[in-house]
């Protein structure tokens, strides 16, 4: 990477910039459904600089792709959302979540660490690339509804992209918070229901001919509820907890049904099927000498009878992606690069993989998101920035 073009290309950074950028967006509610508002202001500050930004989805939800140097042979695409979840209690707030302040290096506001500020440094990096002209086509897509599932958002952009019906990119930067590490890798997702049986009877003959389905249950979830004893390196532990329990329908009767939801995150080499022997060998111990221990794994499975499952998914640290994500972080921060290995949840990322595309996370160091108080430390949007200008850079050399 040719140096002086780098800190050229670096030193064009604006601190205050992407404050004020961040601060536009973040300013515009935006709780996933209503989205329209922030989209469109977004949309304005592309055009603003001298970006054209194409609409997709619906009139209510748009989303928005924005390409620098369409025609060149190879697309660098940064991905980021503008919906944010709701604010569950006000009072909890020492800020105003939709009046963003900037206080001792931290910006405040709903959505400033997820992820309206990472937004504003792809809008940032696009302002500084186009005065560069490379020889790379170097895009964005910000999407609603990511935190809801991205049925109206990603999935719309990914599901044009395979058919053919919009460029696909050789390349994704996911810009959700990483705390400025690389992200190579997500959790799988398999969520089920454990459903245990017992006896219905009157609560007065609930110790004679009533088998009680929560107490069985009650076991169940303290079985299931530990720590899984596997690791990998790109991605962490896996993780499952019993999130939603149901039973009963009256008041004066034995429950003869309790059923148990749960969310289990796989890693890399895990199946359903893996996680399916795990429960039942963990189930089995639990109910071992209970006569009455009856119970069955219910989810959904598809036509040739295989459990339905989102696999982990990963674009590993050797890719070409990676090994350019290894080489920018140094190059932009003087650091070596260190692989996001963490208790996270999914990204859209998910979608990109899914469809073959090189697809690697990079983002800020934030805290609060979903709650009060939520903020990202403004140093490290340009932290992020720069790496984002130094990857840009090292894909244009080829």
């Amino acid at each position: 990477m040719d140096q002086t073009i780098l800190s050229e290309a670096l030193s064009r950074i604006d601190e205050a910039r992407i404050v004020k950028l961040a601060k536009e967006l973040v300013r515009v509610p935006s709780v996933s459904g209503e989205e329209k508002a922030v989209m469109n202001r977004a949309r304005e500050l592309l055009e603003a600089i001298g970006v054209e930004a194409e609409l997709h989805g619906s009139e209510d939800r748009p989303i928005i792709n924005a390409v620098l140097n369409p025609g060149a042979e190879r697309l660098l695409v940064f991905n980021g959302h503008l919906d944010v979840v709701p604010i569950a209690k006000p009072d909890a707030w020492t800020k105003a979540p939709w009046d963003p302040v900037l206080e001792d290096g931290r910006l405040y506001g709903r959505g400033s660490s997820d992820m309206k500020s990472s937004c504003a440094v792809m809008i940032h990096v696009l302002e500084i690339l186009k005065e560069m002209a490379l020889p790379l086509s170097v895009g964005v897509h910000l999407v609603p509804d990511e935190e809801r599932g991205a049925a109206f958002g990603s999935k719309v952009l990914v599901e044009k992209i395979t058919k053919g019906e919009m460029r696909r990119p050789d390349y994704v930067v996911i810009g959700e918070q990483s705390n400025l590490k690389v992200r190579v890798a997500e959790r799988g997702m398999f969520g089920f229901q454990v459903k245990f049986y017992g006896r219905a009877a009157h609560t007065a003959a609930s110790r004679t001919t009533g088998i009680n389905a929560i107490a069985k249950a009650s076991k169940g979830v303290l079985a299931l509820e530990h720590h899984i004893d596997k690791f990998h390196e790109w991605i962490g532990h896996p993780m499952q907890s019993v999130n939603i329990i149901e039973a009963g329908t009256v008041s004066n009767q034995v429950p003869a049904e309790c059923t148990i939801t749960v969310d289990r995150r796989l890693v890399i080499g895990e199946t359903a099927d893996d996680v399916v022997a795990e429960v039942t060998a963990d189930l089995d111990k639990a109910g071992a000498g209970d006569p009455d221990w009856s119970w069955e794994i219910v989810a959904p499975k598809d036509e040739e009878g295989n459990w339905v499952y989102t696999p982990a998914n990963y674009t590993p640290p050797d890719s070409e992606l990676g090994k350019v994500f290894m080489d920018a972080v140094p190059a932009a921060l003087g650091a070596e690069p260190e692989l996001y290995v963490t208790w996270a949840g999914s990204t859209d990322g998910r979608l990109y993989r899914q469809a073959g595309i090189q697809t690697i996370g990079f983002g800020p160091i934030g805290f609060g998101a979903h709650g009060p108080d939520e903020f990202v430390f403004v140093d490290s949007l340009v932290k992020t920035a720069k790496v984002y200008v130094a990857l840009a850079l090292r894909l244009a050399e080829g």
